[in-house]
């Protein structure tokens, strides 16, 4: 079986990229298309000709991030409307450029004000062709999203095909769920896993990514993850350093390797 995986990598280092992404095997990225922590324009024109490079020598997957300044459920209407706007817009350059998934964090404060927000999103983006998917979220404060149940319930309002599921190993160890017990209806919903392990301890309501084996997860469960979700998921790994990265890429498809 061969599995789709990657990580998440800059475009603005085309040289390092590329030797991630050949010395591993990948045939899936993660990437941001704008300022990770503003809302300017995405995708700028160095960027955009990078990407076009890019996808004309590789078949790749490719997941789009969210900027962290995005909250789509803030009680702050001026930072709502900016959040739906610009992730409206990144959607519409995402679709431009055959990109597969945009990934969002559903945001911190009152699920109506989410549900406001995603109805708007979904309305206008759902014909374009980039999926649409909602994080997990490891729990604390008011963030959102980080329980099976709460996360189905939200879903409810959507069809399977506006709305879907990026699972974050590590956000979910950290709200104290454990992946391996996800129920099939649950999954069917999940395109994309981030395939963490974390340094902290289960239910710390706390988000801390480490490389396999380093982390509390361990190897033996993430393991048991990938035989869980086989190839029905594309795999991003979060990881700094280029060694932690192919390392844990490696790992993948060395287990996917010995998936039936």
């Amino acid at each position: 079986m061969k599995l789709i995986f990657g990580a998440h990598l800059s475009l603005s280092d085309m040289k390092y990229l590329n030797g991630v992404v050949e010395s591993c095997g990948c045939r899936a990225l993660q990437i941001f298309i704008s300022n990770p922590r503003s809302f300017h324009p995405v995708f700028s024109k160095s960027s955009s000709e990078n990407y076009t490079k890019l996808r004309s020598e590789l078949d790749l997957k490719v997941c789009v991030h969210m900027p962290y300044i995005v909250n789509l459920a803030s009680t702050d209407e001026s930072l709502r409307e900016k959040s739906v706007e610009h992730v409206i817009s990144a959607i519409g350059s995402a679709a431009a450029f055959g990109m597969d998934y945009y990934i969002v964090h559903p945001g911190s404060g009152p699920v109506d004000k989410l549900k406001s927000s995603v109805d708007e999103i979904v309305s206008k983006t759902k014909k374009l062709g980039t999926r649409f998917l909602i994080e997990n979220t490891e729990g604390s404060g008011r963030k959102l999203m980080s329980s099976e149940p709460e996360i189905l319930d939200f879903l409810k309002n959507y069809k399977k095909d506006e709305v879907g599921i990026c699972w974050d190993t590590a956000h979910a160890f950290g709200a104290g769920v454990d992946t391996g017990k996800l129920s099939l209806k649950f999954r069917s919903f999940i395109k994309v896993v981030h395939l963490n392990d974390s340094k902290v301890e289960f239910n710390s309501k706390k988000d801390r990514h480490e490389s396999f084996g380093a982390g509390l997860i361990g190897e033996k469960t993430i393991a048991a993850f990938i035989r869980l979700f086989k190839d029905d998921v594309v795999y991003i790994v979060e990881r700094e350093g280029y060694e932690n990265t192919c390392r844990d890429l490696k790992f993948i498809a060395k287990i996917g390797s010995g998936v039936k």
